[in-house]
């Protein structure tokens, strides 16, 4: 009777790991958001409801960071050197972000915005618990057609 030796294979287990690009992907738009010292830029697409270009960006919102709009050469969105220039925090925005040194209003008793007008010395500061948000914003100009990013309309999701 002959021998039979048996062939046993040991498969070892290998971990593979993806490399995630952590480069930013540039999206073609000039309007950042600054969140603490992190500067992300937004993606846009039309708003379904107001049917003019909005911008968005989904990430990590920190508490009590210190929130800007910039165009890439570093001129804050909405202007802060001007009269009658500001945010509309709209419905959770309200919420989620205090505005510093900025004369705020709130819109009548069915309305769910803050109208907050700016001036040199005016931040915004994101107040709700640190976590993932989608970050909305519509930029407007003036009547007369000026492209001069006078007033800026948040919301999240």
């Amino acid at each position: 009777m002959k021998e039979v030796k048996s062939k046993t294979t040991k498969k070892a287990a290998v971990k593979t790991t993806k490399k995630v690009s952590t480069t930013n992907v540039d999206t073609g738009e000039d309007l950042y958001v600054v969140i603490g010292r992190e500067k992300h830029q937004f993606s846009s697409q039309t708003s379904a409801i107001y049917d003019v270009k909005e911008y968005y960006f989904k990430g990590t919102l920190t508490k009590d960071a210190k929130v800007k709009f910039t165009h890439a050469d570093g001129r804050e969105v909405p202007v802060h050197q001007s009269a009658n220039c500001g945010y509309t925090l709209v419905g959770k925005a309200q919420n989620y972000f205090k505005a510093n040194k900025a004369l705020c209003a709130s819109g009548e008793a069915s309305d769910d915005q803050e109208y907050v007008y700016i001036n040199e010395h005016s931040s915004l500061t994101y107040i709700g618990e640190t976590g993932e948000h989608t970050l909305y914003v519509r930029v407007y100009d003036n009547l007369s057609g000026d492209e001069n990013d006078r007033w800026v309309v948040i919301y999240l999701d």
